[in-house]
């Protein structure tokens, strides 16, 4: 923690961090191999306590807030949560991906006869990021947005790893749409919104899939039919209902062959982006990609299909082919478990005990009037089981707990502070931004809809090296993530947000700085504002009396409040006072450099500390 306090970066020894992180999780052993009780407890409503509410909200929302966290207190979990289902989506991405554009670039032609089209070189995926992020930290909808977040990390599109889908963002931004509508819908509908989406046919490669062709030696391209079994749906191996292997002779049995590969890359023939002038191209100027993709016959496989030992007809529509093909690999039972527990994963914890993944499949094959894939029952059951509210003793060897991602906590320290939209600014197309919440790529080793690759930023298997993982049949998923440059760039990121966001620290700059920062305006990686006066006023005592014993009672109760507001979980006695002793030296003679030094410093210890790196 020395050098961390010392705020010199370069030395900061961040793997610490890391490797602490990983020890807290590395505890947890596998408690059995069966499941042997898949009855859901009864859920009791207890008076919810901050910590219960504060740990709650992590899971439900992009980050607990005061309103948040007195309606959960007020209405009780089952309440709360019936209300967020079912209130409708807050904020199209779209929408306001579209807004954005408009505003910064008044001048530019936006439309074309089929649609919105950014014009050449147009940074439409700011837009989109900025939209996706204002949602995040704004919208009342947490729950939905919370679980489109999720499901983002399944269904993968990312404008990181297809440059295309980067200057064409309206598409990604209609996609994310699709995530919100199905939220909390059927998973069979949403299989078949990803599959006709233009942006997941140009990021897995189905846009324009032609049948194919004995004479020349061609064939359907295989990426989507591939990643649709095994990433969306099936996974590789077939499991029981508690998520362990089915085995053969001891080997586990593969849930489906490259011959059903083939025959699904052939029902994903003749779909193309909408209004595309040429089969299968990918024009920065032409094409919708806002709405599903069209059929083709022309390119279409009217053939006869075996998938998964079902057979689909030949001669079908194209749509029908597709439905046909869905229904086969829905109807599959490794999709409830495949499905559910990576649910639980993103949400809850990494590591759930087979009784918990096997209630959660349960709940997806049926929500209770015989309807199977209900997500809304799902989630409902997910946040809901006993294991994840500690409503039946816990064993030791496996606690409820799973490591934080770097968006998780960058959000939830916004939706803490409060945050507000950045002041407003002209762009150098001499569009006046008011009331925007302006987002870049971040340098924090992940950003929504950013991914390296269709197995997102870390995979739901992921065990990091050492004891305590491979032996012991545990995963940490977001590990793979957070390596110490990821780490540095979060901590980098805190410090920009109190020492160039807050409106306090900006009063404090020269005059021209002041200027300089404002003429800025969207050329950072952010640009949103904060007011840390609440936690400044707390030390107004001391610029009367800077004993070190009033001193001292002043930095406690900024500890303690800060504690409150940004963290969920409690510091530990031995990471406070460290904290405190650091605080304790003054660094600036100015009474207001140093209040709002002190607030900056303590904000950025406290969220760098292990504990706020794992979400219990």
């Amino acid at each position: 923690m020395s050098s961390l306090i010392s705020g010199k970066i370069r030395t900061l020894p961040i793997n610490t961090v890391r490797i602490i992180a990983l020890l807290l999780l590395s505890a947890v052993c596998v408690l059995s191999a069966s499941a042997s009780d898949t009855t859901p407890a009864p859920i009791r409503e207890p008076q919810i306590s901050l910590l219960e509410a504060k740990r709650f909200l992590a899971r439900a929302t992009f980050g607990p807030t005061k309103t948040d966290i007195a309606a959960l207190q007020e209405k009780g979990y089952e309440k709360w949560l019936d209300e967020q289902i079912a209130m409708p989506i807050q904020q199209r991405q779209l929408n306001r991906t579209i807004a954005l554009a408009l505003m910064a670039e008044p001048a530019e032609q936006h439309f074309a006869a089929n649609g919105f089209m950014g014009p050449q070189n147009s940074p439409t995926w700011v837009y989109q990021t900025s939209a996706w992020w204002e949602a995040a930290l704004t919208s009342p909808d947490q729950l939905r947005q919370r679980v489109a977040y999720a499901l983002s990390q399944i269904l993968i599109v990312s404008t990181a790893a297809e440059p295309y889908l980067r200057n064409r963002a309206e598409g990604v931004a209609a996609y994310n749409d699709l995530l919100l509508e199905h939220a909390f819908g059927n998973y069979r509908d949403l299989l078949s919104a990803i599959t006709y989406s233009p942006a997941m046919g140009v990021f897995l490669s189905h846009h324009g899939n032609r049948k194919g062709d004995p004479e020349k030696g061609t064939s359907p391209d295989e990426n989507y039919a591939r990643e649709l079994m095994q990433l969306f749906s099936l996974g590789l191996y077939h499991v029981n209902n508690d998520g362990s292997p089915q085995l053969s002779s001891g080997e586990t049995i593969p849930v489906y062959t490259q011959a059903d590969v083939m025959e699904l890359a052939r029902v994903f023939t003749g779909w193309d982006i909408s209004s595309n002038p040429y089969y299968n191209s990918k024009l920065e100027q032409s094409g919708n990609l806002t709405v599903p993709m069209e059929f083709n016959k022309k390119f279409h496989d009217f053939g006869e299909k075996t998938l998964l030992g079902k057979t689909i007809p030949a001669n079908l529509s194209g749509k029908d082919d597709v439905e046909a093909a869905l229904d086969i690999i829905f109807a599959q039972p490794e999709v409830a478990v495949f499905v559910g527990k990576q649910l639980i994963q993103r949400l809850v914890t990494s590591n759930p005990s087979p009784e918990y993944i096997a209630r959660v499949a349960n709940a997806f094959n049926d929500n209770g009037q015989g309807v199977r894939g209900d997500l809304a029952h799902v989630v409902h059951s997910i946040l809901l089981d006993s294991e994840a509210l500690n409503l039946q003793v816990q064993s030791s060897d496996r606690p409820v707990q799973k490591l934080r991602e770097p968006v998780l906590v960058v959000a939830g320290l916004l939706r803490a502070l409060n945050v507000q939209p950045a002041k407003p600014w002209v762009t150098k197309h001499n569009g006046k931004m008011e009331g925007v919440y302006w987002f870049k790529k971040l340098d924090i080793g992940q950003n929504p809809f950013m991914a390296p690759s269709v197995f997102n930023f870390y995979e739901p298997d992921f065990q990091p090296a050492g004891d305590g993982f491979a032996n012991q049949d545990l995963v940490a998923p977001e590990a793979q993530l957070l390596d110490s440059q990821t780490l540095i760039g979060t901590y980098n990121l805190i410090n920009v947000i109190f020492k160039v966001r807050d409106t306090q620290a900006l009063k404090l700059k020269p005059e021209n700085e002041q200027i300089r920062l404002a003429k800025q305006g969207g050329r950072g990686w952010l640009n949103v504002t904060i007011n840390t006066a609440p936690y400044i006023a707390l030390l107004e005592p001391t610029n009367k009396n800077n004993s070190n014993k009033n001193r001292a009672k002043a930095i406690k109760a900024l500890i303690a409040k800060l504690e409150q507001d940004l963290l969920i979980e409690p510091l530990s006695e031995e990471s406070a006072q460290v904290i405190a002793s650091y605080l304790q030296e003054p660094i600036s003679k100015n009474k207001k450099i140093e209040a709002q030094r002190l607030v900056s410093d303590a904000a950025r210890m406290m969220l760098m500390a292990p504990s706020n790196w794992v979400q219990r």
